[in-house]
C-alpha cells in the first residue's frame, strides 16, 4: 500500500510497521483481551505510539505486504476521535521532534486496509469508506476502534456495517471463531440486537467452551456464555437421569416390560450423546446444545407387542336332518388367534416420546442470549 494520504494538509505521519499480523487465530483463543496503552507509558521524545498488542490473523494471505505503510493524517481529527491519540499528541511534544514539519506516530500489527478505513472514517472522508464490509474486515476495524477508544466517532458507521451483515447472523451455526467475531463487532459498536443474537447462537450452537480469540470481548461475557451453555446441557442431563431414576423405582412406565424397554432406549440415548457418564462438574464438548436437543427429540423406544392372546369362539349351530331342520348338534370351540397388539402406555404421559418432548421443551423455554445492558 506504501504511502497513503488521508489528509493532504495533515501534520502527522502514522507509520504502520509489520502490517497484517495474524488476526484472531483459531489455535490461540487466549482469554486476555487486548490491552489499551497506558497514557503514562507513551513515549514523548518521538511521540511513538506502539500498538504491537493488536490481535493476530488466522490465515494471512500470501499477497499481504509486510512492508511498513504510512498514513498522512491530521492531529486535530485524531485528537477529537481518540483519547489514546490525544494522550500521545498532547503529552509533551515540541518543535524539535518534528521531521519536515510533521509529527510521527508508530503503530504495529494492524490490518492495513482496516486501519485505512478507520482513519478515513474519523477524517470524514466517507467516499473512501466502504458501505459494506465482510465480517472478518469489520471485526478488524472494530478491534482498532476499541483499541483507540474511538467508539463515539464511529457510532454512525457501525450500524450501517452491521445491518449489511445481519442476515448472515440469523443463519450462523456452530463455529466459535465466527461467533466470536460477531460478539466483538456487536460489543464494540453497541448493537443490542446483534449482541443478543450472537450470544444466543454461541450458547445454542457452540460445540465447546467459547474463548475470546484475543478479541476485545469482556471476560464476563465469555464466562456467562459458557455458564449458560453448560446450564442447558445439565438441564437435559437432569431430565434424562430423572427419567432413568423413575423407571428404576417404578414411578414411570406401566409395567415391568414397559420399563425395561424404555430403560434400554434411554441407555442407548445417554451413550450416543456422551451423557452416560456425564457429571455437571465436567465440561461437555461432545455436541452443541441444539444438536443434543435434536438427538433427544429423535429418540424412540422400539415398538413392542403385548403377550400373544388366544380367544375361543363357538361355531354356528346346525342340523343334519332334513336340510337343516331338526335337532341341532354342537361343535367344539374354535381357537381364534388375535393379532399382536403394539404396546401403548397408560396414561399416555408415561410414553417415552412424550417424556423426551417435555425435557426438550423446558430447554426451549429458557432459550435466550445475553443482554448488552448487563455489562
Amino acid at each position: 500500500m506504501g504511502n497513503i494520504t488521508v489528509d493532504p494538509d495533515g501534520d502527522v505521519i502514522l507509520k504502520l510497521e509489520y502490517p497484517n499480523d495474524p488476526f484472531a487465530p483459531e489455535d490461540d483463543g487466549a482469554s486476555a483481551c487486548t490491552q489499551k496503552p497506558d497514557s503514562n507509558t507513551l513515549a514523548k521524545g518521538d511521540s511513538s505510539l506502539n500498538t504491537s498488542s493488536s490481535p493476530d490473523n488466522a490465515e494471512p494471505k500470501e499477497t499481504e505486504t509486510t512492508e511498513p505503510v504510512t498514513f498522512c493524517v491530521s492531529s486535530r481529527h485524531l485528537i477529537l476521535a481518540s483519547p489514546v491519540f490525544k494522550s500521545a499528541l498532547t503529552g509533551g511534544w515540541n518543535e524539535s521532534v518534528k521531521t519536515e514539519g510533521k509529527f510521527r506516530i508508530c503503530s504495529q500489527g494492524w490490518d492495513a486496509t482496516a486501519l485505512g478505513i478507520f482513519l478515513n472514517a474519523i477524517h470524514c472522508q466517507y467516499k473512501q469508506v466502504p458501505r459494506l464490509l465482510e465480517l472478518e474486515m469489520l471485526a478488524k476495524v472494530a478491534v482498532i476502534v476499541d483499541y483507540y477508544a474511538a467508539n463515539q466517532a464511529m457510532e454512525i458507521l457501525g450500524p450501517i456495517w452491521i445491518n449489511g451483515l445481519r442476515s448472515s447472523l440469523s443463519t450462523a451455526t456452530c463455529h466459535n471463531r465466527t461467533i466470536a467475531l460477531w460478539i466483538c463487532v456487536s460489543w464494540v459498536f453497541g448493537d443490542e440486537s446483534a449482541f443478543e443474537a450472537a450470544t444466543r447462537v454461541a450458547i445454542r450452537h457452540g460445540c465447546s467452551n467459547m474463548t475470546d480469540f484475543n478479541l476485545p470481548i469482556p471476560s464476563r461475557v465469555i464466562e456467562h456464555i459458557n455458564r449458560d451453555r453448560k446450564f442447558q446441557v445439565t438441564k437435559v442431563f437432569n431430565g434424562l437421569s430423572g427419567l432413568q431414576r423413575d423407571l428404576l423405582n417404578g414411578s414411570k412406565g406401566c409395567g415391568i416390560e414397559c420399563r425395561t424397554m424404555q430403560l434400554g432406549a434411554l441407555t442407548r440415548l445417554l451413550s450416543s450423546t456422551s451423557l452416560l457418564h456425564y457429571s455437571p462438574s465436567q465440561e461437555y464438548e461432545a455436541l452443541s446444545v441444539s444438536q443434543l436437543l435434536k438427538e433427544v427429540e429423535a429418540a424412540v423406544c422400539p415398538t413392542w407387542y403385548s403377550m400373544f392372546v388366544q380367544k375361543e369362539t363357538k361355531p354356528d349351530h346346525y342340523s343334519s336332518n332334513f336340510g337343516g331342520f331338526g335337532a341341532s348338534a354342537s361343535q367344539p370351540p374354535i381357537q381364534q388367534q388375535l393379532p399382536h397388539k403394539p404396546h401403548e402406555c397408560v396414561p399416555p404421559g408415561n410414553a417415552f416420546r412424550a417424556t423426551m418432548q417435555s425435557i426438550t421443551q423446558e430447554v426451549y423455554w429458557g432459550w435466550f442470549g445475553l443482554s448488552i445492558k448487563s455489562y
